[in-house]
């Protein structure tokens, strides 16, 4: 008669311990790549975003307004009609804290920012910009017209004068080098 082979309670614990070692090494490594992509569909966002916003300057003679606040939903409708530069007038930022909307239920948008109309300018960009840590990197408030921004990885909107985070109601810049999860937003000034 063949005696029946079984795994001993050692060989068990051998195996266990190493799917958990090389748990702990993949998943850190997965949520990393899925915040590289989120980053990087934010930059393309962004990129035809701007594209159509310099189209309709150069049809209209200006950008969209500011109108509102910072997370109106439809911010993007000009876009949309009569004239399709972009194809959707909702804008959703994949890193908008889970499960916040904005009080009709749609999902929390890319935030705009503009120096306003000609016949009502604004200073936003100005006042934001100057009060920056990071002016160095991004010049004077003057020197640009727009600003399409993402909460970033950090999931804290700065540039809202509710961010949890210092310093608020400024552009504090996500930069990549200082870690996937590192604070500030993803900001494209234009033009």
């Amino acid at each position: 008669m063949k005696k029946k082979q079984a795994f001993t309670l050692i060989e068990l614990l051998i195996v266990v311990a190493i799917i958990g070692i090389l748990a702990a090494i993949a998943v850190p490594n997965f949520l990393n790549a899925q915040v590289r992509a989120k980053v990087s569909r934010v930059q393309g966002d962004f990129k035809a975003l701007a594209t159509a916003l310099e189209m309709y300057k150069l049809d209209t003679g200006r950008y969209i307004s500011r109108y509102n606040n910072v997370s109106w939903p439809w911010r993007f409708r000009p876009l949309t009609t009569p004239i399709a530069y972009v194809s959707s007038a909702q804008w959703p930022d994949p890193f908008a804290p889970k499960g916040y909307v904005t009080p009709d239920g749609d999902p929390i948008n890319y935030c705009y920012e503009s120096n306003g109309w000609p016949e009502a300018p604004v200073n936003y960009m100005h006042k934001k910009c100057d009060g920056s840590p990071h002016e160095f990197l991004h010049g004077k408030g003057d020197s640009y017209a727009w600003a399409l921004i993402s909460a970033g990885p950090d999931v804290d909107l700065n540039v809202d004068a509710g961010a949890r985070g210092y310093p608020q109601d400024v552009f504090f810049l996500y930069d990549s080098s200082n870690g996937t999860a590192s604070a500030g937003d993803i900001i494209r000034f234009g033009p």
